[in-house]
């Protein structure tokens, strides 16, 4: 018997070694993808992507099929383009249409016989998944929601709104908000010139899209109080209108926010811990940066570039337009993502050292925020990506509904 259990607690470390070293294969085999791309090695970046996905127990996520597919129509490979995007819509039901049929490394695809009904059915899909889907207008431009728990929608029950990151749709919400929904009413859009949103013509500044927000949200008869959930560059926005409107606020939510706490030169203060020197960090961020950003304003599309200046001007105000007032003492919850992908060239400094550094300076700066309130909670994901709400959803329904639970103890204690 002792033989035997020695035997299989062998079999089974080793099963789980084995199976260790293939995730961790898999995990390198991603990143040199992703790097690939980003220096426009674009057929190494597909091939990176296809040795990943044939090993044993790979865990394929929609994010890669896609990202292998861009790297694909890139390298101008068509068929293994398609046969990825084929599989993402007709087995893994995906329902990006607008991001899909916008998508500039899909360029190359458009003239194709192939294209037309590839993206019929991911439009199939999203009608399908998002059955309550709608457009409200704005100024003579429709912009495109969705909506869900709306028996839910009762005076005085908070409403739960998301609001995307940088360039970002609502279809990455999904499965959270068809858990939450079950309780609460949900409102989540895309942004103008994102999605199926019409182009208003105006920039997306702070003011002008919680103005929107706001309006939309009174349209469909949803009113305050808010639980705010932000991705990314969306925190910006939740929190402006936190500041703008604290009494609507029943809570706030912030998976890996933009660091809307940063302030004039502490942006060097990772590259100095790291040891750089104030000659290099210049080098850096000067002509060349800027160089780099006025090529990305000529290569990307305009619902992207309009965003990324919105961000270069709060950094360059000190994101004074969302600060502006303290935060209101309600549930706030900062969600931050700590599994570093190296989706960049090498540089000057070690990368991973840097995000860690930059990561742990963030994290101060965070919690500083949350000690003034009652009900401020933080949590890090230590092997999430920046989308936690697609890595890990269960934490982000768990966040919202320890929110919702502490709403109702301020509530009563009123």
């Amino acid at each position: 018997m002792r033989k035997t259990f020695f035997l299989l607690t062998f079999l089974i470390s080793s099963t789980s070694l084995f199976a260790q070293s293939n995730h961790q294969k898999f995990d390198v085999l991603i990143r040199k993808a992703d790097s690939l791309y980003q220096v426009k090695e674009y057929k190494k970046s597909a091939f990176a992507f296809s040795d990943a996905f044939i090993l044993p127990d790979a865990k394929i996520t929609m994010n890669h099929r896609y990202n292998a597919a861009c790297s694909y129509a890139l390298a101008d490979i068509a068929d293994s383009a398609f046969s990825y995007l084929n599989y993402l819509a007709t087995v893994m039901n995906y329902t990006n249409y607008g991001h899909i049929k916008s998508d500039p490394d899909l360029r190359s695809l458009y003239t194709h016989s192939r294209w037309k009904p590839l993206i019929e059915a991911v439009k199939t899909n999203k009608d399908k998944a998002f059955a309550s889907l709608d457009f409200i207008t704005l100024n003579n431009h429709k912009v495109e929601v969705y909506t869900a728990g709306m028996t839910n929608n009762q005076v005085n029950k908070p409403v739960i709104v998301f609001e995307n990151g940088m360039a970002d749709t609502y279809d990455r919400w999904k499965v959270i908000i068809d858990e939450v929904s079950k309780t609460n009413a949900v409102f989540a859009y895309n942004r103008p010139r994102i999605g199926e949103s019409e182009d208003d013509s105006l920039p997306p500044t702070t003011e002008h899209i919680v103005n929107n927000l706001r309006e939309m949200l009174v349209k469909k008869g949803l009113k305050p109080p808010y639980l705010l959930v932000s991705h990314s560059f969306g925190g910006a926005y939740i929190r402006s209108f936190a500041s703008s409107y604290p009494n609507e606020i029943a809570g706030l939510i912030f998976i890996d926010p933009i660091d809307f706490t940063k302030k004039g030169e502490m942006g060097n203060l990772p590259y100095l811990e790291i040891g750089l020197t104030q000659h290099q960090i210049d080098s850096l961020f000067g002509q060349p940066y800027d160089n780099f950003i006025e090529k990305l304003y000529t290569e990307m599309p305009r619902y992207y570039v309009e965003e990324v200046k919105i961000s270069r001007q709060l950094t360059q105000t000190d994101f004074e337009a969302c600060d502006r007032n303290p935060l209101p003492d309600v549930p706030v919850h900062f969600i931050m993502a700590g599994g570093f992908t190296n989706a960049e060239p090498p540089t000057i400094y070690d990368r991973e050292k840097m995000w860690r550094i930059n990561s742990n300076i963030q994290m101060k700066r965070w919690l500083e925020l949350l000690y003034p309130l009652k009900y401020g909670k933080f949590f890090y994901c230590s092997n999430s990506s920046h989308f936690v709400q697609t890595d890990e959803p269960d934490l982000v329904i768990s966040s919202i509904k320890l929110a919702l639970i502490d709403y109702d103890k301020i509530q009563k204690n009123k």
